[in-house]
């Protein structure tokens, strides 16, 4: 996952790195101005030949005790040390976190791309909540692995070597004790290495549950509200949000207790060293400075150490989330192009044959039976059954939302597995019962499946949906923005959105899924005649539960348990007192089962 994310951040990568470096070079040099002032200011032992010159350069400045020009030196030392030290710990800091923002953002634009270019099966699958987590927090993993996890163990490692060598040229006697302390503590983060694991997975769940809980609660509002269940969505919200509170103080009380233990087996290893170091004093094997400089240097060590044994839980933190991460990037759509696919060549003329198709979203559950149906270009064919009967099914493997499980689909006598999915969906508009409109001005909405056009064509496109009218009276007019799924429209306003979108599309395939069956009859009477304008010269497929919308379909198929098992024209299925005649009598009663234009 971070070598998808890592091309183009490696001189920033580098630069940071160098900068951690130097950072933890001028670190290992914190404790030699102490040890000089106890052995060379204070003691006898000659300081270094470097400090010796530097005394001699200013030795004329200071009036007193020969050591003040050392002292001074030393202390001036200090400063800078501190100060090289803060430079570089901001800039890495800086440039580092920078990397791993930048990674971020590449890798929440990777999963939005990857989710978005998902089949409907995949969508089906997956609660809204879920995908919307993984996108937004746990798409942060990369950060977590890389700014908690690979840099502070580098970091770590280099200052416990640099520290490790010095020491070890000092007494072996003292590093070995200090560096003892390593194995229990690798063990200790091997041991706790699965149930934290488990532990954050577990949390990340939960915490996907809570955003889930509320996204559907508040997408539904209206119905939560119309039937009085604000108590009842509380009580599922404190459920769930309890059991992400559960799972983080579990995963808590194993980070705390992890980190108590460490904390005790660093205790013990400060102890030996403070026995060997002060040991080596009073056998004169070592000065009072180098025990100073040794016990500041197993703070330092420890401190890499007890960094590398928090790294693991903080990585493991971040592991759930890249585990979830890395389940939707490794998926695989179900409906993708061929290796050989070709774009259409031009616009199509609309000639659509199912060829013996069979599909089922679940195994064993047939939704569509061999079903064979030629519809010709420029026709217009209603769908219509029972609930459940496969409508919306068969239009829907059109534009290739979901693939046959047996037999084939053609347009324009093209396999539509032979066709590339962009230029087979810009041949397809769709119209469909609830108008999918976005948080964007009228304007976008309209222009959604062709942004390009000018406001001339959109206005033109409004006004062949009847749009144009109400656009107008609305204060900003065409840019005007809608409300989240449209909710501050009527249906029928939002419906003639829909319907402008497709006429500015003109796409030569026209997909009408139940359009009118949310309006109201006189809404629905004037949708009727405008939808009559757009399906002219297109081949359309009606969905429709309203009989009355299907009147005017050069044919009507009737569906029953995923099979045709009426097709004919209306008066003709009327006349027959099959299924769509039954149909017809539940909506319409005795009295319009004359045919169309028999006198009454």
């Amino acid at each position: 996952m971070v070598r998808r994310c890592l091309p183009g951040e490696v001189r920033g990568l580098a630069l940071g790195l160098f900068l951690l470096l130097v950072a933890s070079g001028a670190t290992l040099l914190q404790p030699w101005p102490v040890k000089i002032v106890i052995d060379s200011v204070i003691g006898k032992v000659a300081p270094p030949a470097v400090l010796q010159w530097l005394v001699a350069s200013v030795q004329g400045s200071f009036v007193g005790h020969p050591g003040l020009a050392l002292l001074t030196i030393l202390c001036m030392g200090v400063l800078l040390i501190e100060l090289l030290m803060g430079a570089c710990h901001v800039f890495s800091s800086y440039v580092l976190n920078s990397v791993a923002l930048r990674m971020v953002f590449k890798l929440r634009c990777a999963l939005f791309d990857h989710v978005q270019r998902q089949s409907l099966a995949f969508h089906d699958s997956k609660a809204v909540g879920d995908s919307l987590y993984r996108i937004t927090w746990d798409s942060y993993c990369i950060q977590a692995i890389f700014s908690e996890g690979l840099m502070p163990a580098l970091t770590s490692g280099v200052m416990l070597l640099g520290i490790a060598v010095v020491m070890l040229a000092l007494d072996w006697h003292v590093t070995a004790a200090a560096l003892a302390v390593a194995v229990p503590l690798i063990i200790l983060v091997r041991r706790l290495d699965r149930p934290m694991t488990e532990q954050s997975l577990r949390v990340h769940e939960r915490e996907s549950d809570v955003g889930t809980r509320v996204q559907e609660t508040l997408v539904g509002i209206r119905a939560v509200q119309a039937f009085g269940r604000e108590q009842f969505e509380s009580d599922r919200f404190r459920s769930q949000a309890n059991a992400s509170l559960l799972a983080s103080l579990r995963l808590t009380v194993l980070q705390t207790a992890s980190q108590a233990i460490v904390g005790l087996v660093l205790a013990a290893g400060t102890a030996a060293v403070i026995w060997f170091s002060a040991r080596g004093v009073l056998l004169g094997r070592l000065t009072a400075g180098d025990l100073v400089l040794l016990v500041a240097y197993v703070a330092m060590i420890f401190k890499p150490l007890e960094t590398l044994a928090y790294t693991a839980a903080a990585v493991q933190n971040a592991a759930a989330g890249a585990h979830r991460v890395l389940a939707v990037l490794d998926s695989q759509p179900d409906v993708t192009d061929a290796p050989d696919a070709k774009d259409l060549p031009g616009r199509a003329r609309g000639e659509i044959i199912f060829d013996n198709v069979s599909f089922s979203y679940q195994a064993g559950q047939p939704v569509l039976r061999e079903v064979n149906l030629s519809i010709a270009a420029g026709t217009t064919i209603a769908l219509v059954g029972m609930s459940g009967a496969g409508k919306t099914t068969l239009a829907s493997l059109i534009p290739r939302f979901y693939d046959p499980l047996k037999g084939g689909i053609k347009l324009d006598g093209c396999d539509l597995r032979d066709i590339t999915l962009k230029s087979l969906r810009e041949q397809i508009a769709l119209v469909t019962q609830d108008p999918i409109l976005f948080c964007a001005s009228i304007r976008e909405n309209i222009a959604y499946g062709r942004p390009g056009a000018t406001q001339e064509e959109i206005e033109a496109a409004a006004r062949a949906a009847g749009a144009h009218e109400f656009i107008e009276r609305l204060p900003e007019k065409y840019d005007a923005r809608v409300a989240e799924r449209g909710l501050t429209l009527s249906s029928g306003q939002r419906q003639r959105l829909a319907i402008a979108r497709a006429f500015l599309k003109d796409a030569p395939v026209l997909i009408l899924d139940e359009p009118t069956s949310a309006l109201d009859a006189e809404t629905e009477d004037r949708l009727v005649q405008t939808l009559e304008q757009l399906m002219k010269g297109r081949t359309t497929i009606i969905i429709a539960h309203r009989l009355s919308t299907v009147r005017c379909a050069d044919g009507i198929v009737v569906l029953q348990d995923g099979n045709i098992v009426e097709s004919g024209p209306h008066d003709e299925l009327l006349s027959r007192g099959g299924v769509y005649a039954r149909l017809h009598l539940l909506q319409f009663g005795e009295r319009e089962i004359a045919p169309v234009g028999a006198a009454s």
